[in-house]
């Protein structure tokens, strides 16, 4: 059967599931992606209870692979709330510093509003990277 290169993108979350997959499969990572893409591609066409039959993946783990994608599907939709909250926080902080650009600048000078505007992007850097190390432990 000749075979096609595909690729896709999947979430950080998506790809930590198929490493620990991988890992407690004993296979590789690759091997672990053609396996979600064969129960995938099955899913797809044949409803939710079929598996792809192959001589290394019995159809007695059933419940494993229901667990499995039970899984994924909380790790999808945790990753989906996370991006949803990770835009609305831009979009705030885009807000707040838009308004503080507008605030800042009634009445100024040119050279005064340049200055603020400065600043504001000065602060705005500083206080960014400060909870960015706060995020990340440091």
């Amino acid at each position: 059967m000749a075979r096609v290169m595909l690729t896709a993108r999947v979430t950080e979350t998506q790809a930590a599931v198929l490493r620990s997959y991988a890992d407690e499969a004993g296979l590789s990572l690759y091997q672990a992606t053609v396996r979600a893409i064969e129960l995938g591609i099955a899913a797809f066409v044949a409803g939710r209870s079929a598996e792809p039959a192959s001589p290394d993946h019995p159809a007695g783990h059933s419940e494993e692979i229901a667990a499995l994608r039970e899984g994924i599907e909380r790790l999808t939709v945790r990753a989906e709330l996370s991006d949803a909250v990770t835009q609305r926080t831009l979009f705030a902080a885009g807000a707040a510093y838009a308004a503080s650009l507008a605030v800042a600048g009634q009445g100024a000078s040119p050279e005064r509003l340049a200055q603020i505007k400065e600043e504001i992007a000065r602060d705005s850097y500083a206080i960014f990277e400060r909870q960015l190390a706060m995020a990340r432990g440091e």
